[in-house]
């Protein structure tokens, strides 16, 4: 249990690390990116945005103290860059959503000392992945973000949740599978690279 424990210290500790720092500059980049130009996967009658899994890459890599810098980052600055995109003014409240967001990743996902051991995709990580995603779905995506929307355009929290709720449940299993194809990718690319963390 001492992992669980000091997650957030040795998150912090990934700060020390310039592999971390170039490779969350980025993933951050490639957020922006992606949103900037509004890659997407369409689906019959749905848009699936993409930019969720540079953060839960980076939870995974590097814990929940890096990806909540990142979601700090990527929000900000994603902003900064397309001011006229989301049709309102900035309004901390998304940052803080991104930054929520950026803490379940990390703590769902992050396991240092598995990604360098060479294991297998197991089913536990799976699981964690799925739990990660099913909170940050009702959490941010659905709770928080509503409540911010409420704020902002002056509608009703509640008629506004019920209608946004099924359908982020309805993205939801494709997100999870979109999370299953790339993340052990983005492992494996890592242990080949020999991205080895700096000595504590």
């Amino acid at each position: 249990m001492p992992e669980k424990k000091n997650v957030f210290t040795r998150s912090c500790r990934e700060l020390r690390n310039l592999r971390c720092l170039v490779m969350t500059a980025m993933f951050i980049a490639m957020n922006i990116a992606l949103d900037l130009y509004k890659l997407r996967i369409d689906l019959p009658g749905m848009r699936i945005g993409v930019g969720f899994l540079t953060n839960a890459s980076i939870g995974m890599l590097f814990g929940p103290v890096v990806c909540m810098l990142m979601g700090f980052c990527t929000d900000t600055l994603g902003f900064l860059l397309n001011p006229g995109s989301g049709g309102a003014p900035y309004f901390p409240g998304y940052t803080l959503t991104a930054m929520v967001a950026g803490i379940i990743w990390g703590v769902f996902l992050y396991r240092p000392d598995d990604r360098f051991a060479g294991k297998k995709w197991s089913w536990s990580f799976s699981m964690r992945v799925l739990a990660a995603r099913v909170l940050i779905t009702l959490v941010c995506n659905v709770f928080m973000n509503t409540l911010w929307t409420s704020i902002l355009f002056g509608k009703g929290i509640w008629v506004t949740l019920i209608a946004r709720l099924p359908v982020q449940l309805t993205y939801l299993p494709f997100q999870y599978l979109l999370l299953l194809l790339v993340l052990p990718f983005v492992q494996r690319l890592y242990r080949s690279l020999s991205l080895v963390p700096a000595a504590d």
